[in-house]
C-alpha cells in the first residue's frame, strides 16, 4: 500500500485554471502484507482499468484493448513510450517541461494524482521494523532523510533507518545542494545520505564501517556500511556492489538486494516502510514489493514528502504535468514487473519464493561482516 506525506508536508493543489478540474476517485495502489501474490494481481488490474486511467488515455487519443490485465498493461506500455517519454535516456533532473494543452495539463496532473503519484496519508503502520530511505541528487538526501526522522518523531515506530545509495560522484548541482545546506557531504552519493542521516537524527560519534572495494578505481565492485546506534534504533548508510560490475555502478534494485540480504537480513514478519518523494511514490511502491515484498515475504509501504512543500526555497519544486506524464509511465512499467512477477509466483504456490541472491526464506542470509562473500 502506497501512502504520501505526513501532516508536515502537505501535498500541493494544482491551480484551476481554465476548465473545471475532472474528478477522480483515489485509485489504491498494490497492498501487501507478505500473504502471498494473488490479491495484487487484482490491485494491478482494478489500478490499469481504472477510470483515471481511461480519461488519460482518452485525452491523447488511446484506448486500453480490455482483453486482459498483461495485453493492457503492454498496450500501456508502448502508448506510454510513444506520448508520455519525455526523458529520452536522461536523467530526470535533465529533462525540461514539455508544453501541454492546458487541457490536457489539468486533467494529467489529477489523473495522475488520482493514479498514487500525490496521495496524502500517514503511514499504515504505527511501527515498522525497517525505514529504508531512497538516495539520489543531495536535496533529495537531505529531505527525505529529515520526512523520515519528522515521521519518527511524530510516533511511528522503528527498529532500523537505512539510507541507501551509491558510489555516483557528487557533480555541480550535488554540490551547490551541499554548499546552500552546509552540508559537508563527501564525495560520493552514499557520503551524502550519510551526512544527512547524522543531521536529520543528530547523530554524533563514528560509525562501525564495514567496506570493500575502491569506489575511484572498481565503484562497480565497492560497497560501504555506515552503521550508527541512535538510542533503541539502528541507523545506517548503504551503498553496495553491482551486479553487472564490468558495466555500472549499482542501481537501486542491487543496493535493496545487497541490503536485505547481507545487512539486515530481511525476512517474513518484517514490515518495510519505503521513504521516497512524493511523485515517484507509484513506482517505487511497486519495484519494493517485486524485489523486496514478494522475494522475502514481509509487508511493503510507502511514503513520499512533497518537493513543492518544502520549507526551502532553493529546494522547493512543483511537478510540471509532463513530469507527472512520465511519472506515470514509470508506474505502468513498475506495474508490469510486479504483475508479472506476481503472475509467476502465484502458479507455484506450494514452493517456497527464493530471494534475490538465490537463497529460500527458510534460510537466514549472511550479514555483512567485512567483506561481502
Amino acid at each position: 500500500m502506497c501512502l504520501n506525506t505526513a501532516t508536515a508536508h502537505k501535498a500541493a493543489t494544482p491551480p484551476q485554471i481554465g476548465p473545471a478540474m475532472p474528478e477522480f476517485e483515489p485509485v489504491r495502489l498494490p497492498h501487501y502484507d507478505g500473504q502471498g501474490p494473488h490479491s495484487l494481481l487484482a490491485d494491478v488490474a482494478a489500478w490499469t482499468g481504472s477510470e483515471p486511467m481511461h480519461r488519460l488515455l482518452a485525452l491523447f487519443g488511446g484506448r486500453l484493448p480490455g482483453t486482459g490485465t498483461a495485453e493492457d498493461l503492454a498496450y500501456l506500455e508502448a502508448f506510454s513510450a510513444d506520448h508520455w517519454d519525455f526523458r529520452a535516456g536522461r536523467e530526470r533532473h535533465e529533462t525540461a517541461p514539455q508544453p501541454l494543452a492546458p487541457e490536457h495539463e489539468h486533467a494529467a496532473i489529477h489523473a495522475a494524482l488520482a493514479l498514487g503519484l500525490g496521495a496524502q496519508a500517514r503511514p499504515r503502520l504505527s511501527h515498522y521494523t525497517q525505514v529504508l530511505v531512497l538516495g539520489g541528487l543531495v536535496a533529495s538526501c537531505v529531505f527525505r532523510t529529515r520526512f523520515a526522522a519528522e515521521l519518527l518523531d511524530s510516533g511511528i515506530g522503528a527498529d532500523n533507518v537505512t539510507g541507501v545509495g551509491g558510489f555516483r560522484p557528487l557533480d555541480g548541482p550535488d554540490l551547490e545542494s551541499a554548499a546552500l545546506s552546509g552540508l559537508d557531504c563527501g564525495g560520493y552519493e552514499v557520503d551524502a545520505i550519510e551526512a544527512s542521516l547524522k543531521r536529520a537524527f543528530n547523530i554524533g560519534g563514528e560509525p562501525r564501517i564495514d567496506e570493500g572495494g575502491d569506489p575511484q578505481r572498481d565503484p562497480g565492485r565497492s560497497w560501504k556500511v555506515a552503521t550508527y546506534q541512535v538510542g533503541p534504533v539502528t541507523v545506517r548508510a548503504v551503498a553496495a556492489p553491482s551486479s553487472q560490475p564490468g558495466r555500472r555502478r549499482a542501481d537501486t534494485v542491487d543496493t535493496c538486494r545487497f541490503w536485505a540480504d547481507r545487512v539486515v537480513d530481511l525476512a517474513p514478519g518484517d514490515s518495510v516502510l519505503v521513504v521516497t518523494s512524493s511523485p515517484y511514490t507509484a513506482f517505487q511502491h511497486c519495484d519494493a514489493i517485486t524485489h523486496m515484498g514478494l522475494p522475502y515475504g514481509c509487508t511493503i509501504d510507502t511514503v513520499g514528502v512533497d518537493p513543492a512543500e518544502l520549507p526551502e526555497p532553493h529546494f522547493r519544486k512543483r511537478h510540471t504535468a509532463s513530469g507527472y506524464l512520465q511519472e506515470v509511465r514509470s508506474a505502468i512499467r513498475s506495474m508490469c514487473r510486479l504483475y508479472h512477477t506476481a503472475y509467476a509466483a502465484a502458479q507455484t504456490p506450494m514452493r517456497p519464493v527464493e530471494s534475490a541472491a538465490g537463497r529460500r526464506l527458510t534460510q537466514r542470509p549472511r550479514r555483512v561482516n567485512r567483506r561481502p562473500h
